[in-house]
């Protein structure tokens, strides 16, 4: 038993380690443009860019990938009002870790934009999916990526990324699709953005959306495109292991509300 002990309190030292280094590089990185970590019930943006959320509902913090996530219940988002998502973007990249407890419905993780000009992260009937649109009051048909997700009771990051005419969806740092767009970049627009939910109005996809059920950690906002190289560093089979069992066993230490 004390074995066994000495060897988890190891595992554990390590996959804080590793999940310190990893955030602190990201922090280094000059396009991140929002980064929420969930370690408080306030959405706050520890970027050092001051671009808060307001928070819509009443989020339960529990043991996470990286110290606490947000248990979102089906009643909880996030608006992010802030100018930069309004603006265009050339490049524009999304990542977080999920853990979603319902895959069969409509479940928005990030949309910024509208059916207009937009780029939009959802679950929809057991398929992640991926959408950008651009740039026409006529409602255009979007752009989509769509893949099969199981969900299951692992920890996952998933990556949407658009630049160059391009679309990219990882799922642990492998490409799980990619689309070639008509438009070298997404146009300014007046609906800003939303964690767990739409903005308000409608989505890329054309339509409306709905609240995203499960756990959320490290969601982060940059104006770059991230390539497969730096998002697998995150979920290095090693380093995936560490910080899965780093939640588990928290989990099983730490009173929560799952």
């Amino acid at each position: 038993m004390l074995i066994v002990e000495n060897r988890m309190r190891a595992l554990l030292s390590l996959a804080a380690i590793v999940a310190c280094a990893l955030t602190a590089q990201a922090q280094d990185d000059a396009a991140l443009e929002l980064h929420l970590d969930f370690e408080s019930d306030e959405a706050a943006d520890v970027s050092g860019n001051g671009r808060d959320g307001a928070v819509v509902g009443a989020p339960t913090v529990v043991p996470g990938v990286v110290g606490d996530a947000w248990e979102f219940d089906g009643g909880l988002q996030i608006d992010l009002n802030d100018q930069l998502f309004k603006d265009p973007d050339r490049e524009l990249s999304v990542r977080v870790w999920l853990l979603p407890s319902d895959l069969d419905t409509m479940r928005t993780i990030y949309d910024e934009g509208g059916a207009w000009t937009g780029f939009t992260v959802r679950i929809m009937d057991g398929a992640l999916e991926f959408a950008t649109v651009c740039c026409d009051a006529a409602h255009p048909p979007p752009e989509v990526i769509s893949v099969d997700y199981t969900g299951g009771d692992e920890w996952a990051e998933v990556a949407a990324v658009f630049g160059q005419g391009q679309m990219l969806l990882y799922v642990n740092g492998l490409v799980v699709g990619e689309q070639a767009t008509d438009w070298a970049e997404l146009g300014g627009h007046g609906q800003a953005a939303g964690i767990g939910n739409i903005s308000p109005g409608d989505t890329a996809f054309g339509g409306g959306g709905g609240f995203y059920v499960g756990l959320m950690d490290e969601f982060r906002v940059y104006s770059r495109m991230l390539d497969a190289e730096e998002l697998s560093l995150s979920v290095d089979p090693m380093a995936s292991d560490m910080v899965t069992m780093w939640a588990r066993v928290r989990a099983a230490t730490t009173p929560t509300t799952w």
